[in-house]
């Protein structure tokens, strides 16, 4: 199923996408209306929406949607801050289908799965087929058949062009025939696209045709690659069900890889944030340390405190003070690299481990996490961090580990609260 998010918040993009894990396609992001209507170009099954967005309203956007008569039963799902009556008449009168607190993402979430289960859904088709094969009339006979299915139909008469359209483009489903014009045979092209593992179809269905009653070729083009064999002539009935089998097929698959990589996520990341946990950075940073030493580089771990995090709970309540914890996870990622490891070990603390970055890296990046917390105010709250640095420097031949340089960090933190809260302290381990 192809979902769109037309959403502003980089951060709610994330949340929400953690809500749907279960989805063999993750949905398409966009924060502005213009690049959304760019993808209205290709088929889409659902539509998730803001209010506010970059370049106009979410219902502006819904009304320009409802006017494409091939979008006119596609769900538009509303996310909201507050929901009142006056939003959800003018969200009636917009053609959005349903609205969903950003605080009820799980109920959003079964509605999106009893969606995808409806009979409609599972039906109907999407995404684009490509056809390789060189006589006209089969071309014709094929497109006709399958694009009342919802299947985008996309054509090409040899193997080469074929080739280099599965090099630029996504494809649900492949059709190719045998003999083809150029050089290029259609066994050749299956054994390109299955040799070509890193490829951006390798594993797209392949169905292979051809009007040549040979058991010999059949079985060849299976052995290398083909998922299905159809003789031509081929009857319309027949030629849906196959690709329909195929393309089921392939989702569930996806569905479960999805649902496989969903469950390893849970394994090491925490839910409220989508930083790593405790587990995964016991086990990551004692060989990231490790590899650090032996090529003489620094390695800096710093353990962030949020500063009277219980007052705040206390005062403002448990569902708010989630709401810190995740908007102050954000801004920590926002001033952190794709190398450095990120987690939430539990409460509101938080550790970050930087290697390679410099004697001075360590206190730079903690102060840019100090700074960008203090300046986001996370929930619309005067939040500010502690942060102790525990920092080995690349020509120490004193072996560390990720336990003594958290416990440096630790007491570097105890200072910094004792010192008078939002400020960093650094010691060496």
């Amino acid at each position: 199923m192809k979902a769109i998010g037309v959403l502003s918040s980089r951060f709610f993009r994330q949340v929400l996408q953690r809500h749907l894990v279960f989805l063999s396609e993750p949905p398409r992001f966009f924060s502005s209306i213009a690049d959304a209507r760019k993808a209205l170009d290709e088929s889409v099954d659902l539509i998730f929406l803001e209010r506010h967005l970059e370049d106009g309203s979410g219902f502006d956007f819904a009304r320009t949607v409802r006017r494409d008569p091939g979008m006119a039963s596609v769900p538009i799902l509303l996310v909201a801050t507050e929901i009142d009556q006056a939003l959800s008449a003018t969200s009636l009168e917009a053609g959005i289908t349903e609205i969903f607190s950003k605080y009820e993402l799980e109920r959003m979430a079964s509605y999106v799965r009893a969606f995808m289960n409806s009979a409609d859904v599972a039906l109907r088709l999407s995404g684009v087929a490509l056809v390789v094969e060189d006589s006209l009339p089969v071309l014709r006979f094929i497109r006709e058949a399958l694009e009342p299915t919802g299947l985008r139909v996309e054509t090409c008469t040899t193997g080469e062009e074929g080739r280099d359209r599965l090099a630029e483009h996504d494809f649900e489903i492949v059709l190719v025939d045998v003999l083809l014009g150029g050089q290029m045979t259609g066994l050749s092209l299956v054994r390109h696209v299955r040799q070509n593992a890193g490829g951006r179809n390798a594993r797209v269905p392949i169905l292979a045709m051809s009007g040549m009653e040979d058991a010999a070729r059949r079985i060849e083009l299976l052995r290398h690659g083909a998922d299905d064999f159809l003789a031509k002539p081929m009857l319309a009935e027949e030629l849906i069900a196959r690709v329909r089998n195929m393309v089921r097929i392939r989702r569930l698959l996806q569905e479960t890889e999805a649902q496989r990589d969903h469950l390893r996520r849970l394994a090491m990341t925490d839910q409220l944030t989508g930083l790593y946990n405790r587990h995964y950075l016991t086990e990551a940073a004692d060989r990231c340390i490790s590899e650090a030493r032996e090529k003489g580089l620094s390695a800096h771990l710093l353990v962030i405190d949020i500063d009277h995090f219980k007052h705040i709970n206390d005062t403002h309540g448990h569902s708010l003070g989630d709401s810190v914890l995740a908007e102050t996870a954000a801004r920590i990622r926002e001033v952190t690299g794709a190398n450095d490891i990120v987690a939430r070990t539990g409460g509101e603390e938080f550790v970050v481990l930087r290697v390679g970055a410099g004697v001075a890296g360590g206190l730079a990046l903690a102060e840019a996490v100090r700074t960008q917390v203090e300046r986001s105010r996370p929930a619309g709250l005067s939040v500010t961090v502690s942060i102790g640095v525990a920092e080995v420097v690349g020509e120490t031949k004193q072996p560390s580990s990720f336990e003594s340089m958290f416990k440096t960090a630790d007491t570097a933190l105890y200072q910094a609260k004792r010192f008078g809260r939002n400020r960093v302290v650094s010691l060496r381990d």
